[in-house]
């Protein structure tokens, strides 16, 4: 079956956007492990929720969805053996790879491409300024690229491993939920999301009193991304049990325009 026109071009645009992520942050990779959340202050007292006997106070509120999802996934990751195989992340860590590549040879036809334009005397002052900026972009970064050499392919690489650890973790976890809970598929940056399995899942968990909501004015928020449709694009039944199925990272893409 194929995808509508709209679902089409988000998740082409999706996997687009995940791609040129990896390749922006390549010099940041210390930043990647920084996901835990700061403690409350030990004056607050004011508990709001509790997460696996965990309390979560007032000075939390903002973090709230994370603080309580975050744990019950990490819990049902562990209960189900959903940690990534090394074949599983040598998969994305090589498409990433690929995809690295393609963006060198890219930025080296462009700068062939700029080069030759800037030949042209029609050029109005405004476009030589923007193509003379772009090819000093180019330069700039091809330079550090050579002169960091091997250090630099070593950060690379480390950094696709972190991110394949985290998407191919993701991944399964979203598939386990899919598989138990069934239900509509959305897609997000970080790929095809079960909302409905999110959903009966966390309504399960709140029943078995994994968490509990202290404050009632919280409730709603906490619930408002599970139940507005209205924040979401829904793919059809098929192509959903398709994207939960087969990882964004080795679905073909469609050939450039």
């Amino acid at each position: 079956m194929h995808l509508t026109n709209k679902v089409r071009q988000r998740k082409e645009d999706d996997i687009k956007r995940i791609f040129a992520a990896i390749s922006l942050v390549v010099l940041a990779v210390s930043c990647l492990a920084q996901t835990n959340h700061p403690k409350a202050e030990a004056t607050d007292t004011n508990v709001i929720a509790i997460v696996l006997g965990k309390q979560i106070t007032a000075s939390e509120k903002d973090k709230l969805n994370g603080l309580i999802v975050g744990p019950l996934l990490e819990r049902f990751a562990k209960v189900n053996h959903l940690e990534p195989t090394a074949e599983e992340l040598d998969a994305f860590v090589l498409k990433a790879e690929e995809k690295e590549k393609q963006r060198r040879i890219k930025l080296q036809e462009d700068r062939a491409t700029l080069i030759q334009e800037l030949k042209n005397p029609a050029l109005s002052s405004q476009e030589r300024q923007q193509k003379e900026s772009r090819l000093q972009r180019i330069v700039k970064w091809q330079d550090e690229i050579k002169q960091k050499g091997e250090r630099m392919e070593e950060q690379i690489r480390t950094m696709y491993r972190q991110l394949a650890q985290r998407f191919v973790r993701a991944w399964k976890i979203n598939q386990a939920l899919y598989r138990k809970y069934g239900g509509r598929v959305i897609f997000q940056q970080a790929g095809a999301e079960p909302l409905d399995a999110y959903r009966a899942f966390l309504k399960e968990a709140e029943k078995k009193g994994s968490f509990q909501i202290l404050e009632k004015q919280y409730v709603a928020s906490f619930w408002r991304y599970y139940t507005n449709d209205a924040m979401h694009t829904f793919c059809s039944r098929d192509d959903g049990a398709k994207f939960i199925n087969t990882p964004w990272w080795m679905i073909k893409e469609p050939p450039e325009k």
